[in-house]
């Protein structure tokens, strides 16, 4: 499955070019991306973190 980017998505959606069953599948792939992007964010802030308080990080 292809991932639309967002906007691309809300406006397929609007327009009723999507059915129930691609929006969620589009809606889980951006989830999916974002608990990517958090989880490596957080651990680069605990990687900063732990560098400035001479910390080893696990």
């Amino acid at each position: 499955m292809s991932q639309y980017n967002l906007q691309q998505f809300v406006k397929l959606w609007a327009q009723e070019r999507l059915t129930t069953e691609q929006a969620i599948g589009q809606i889980l792939l951006h989830l999916q991306e974002l608990a990517e992007r958090l989880k490596a964010l957080e651990q680069r802030m605990r990687s900063s973190t732990a560098a400035e308080s001479g910390e080893e990080t696990p």
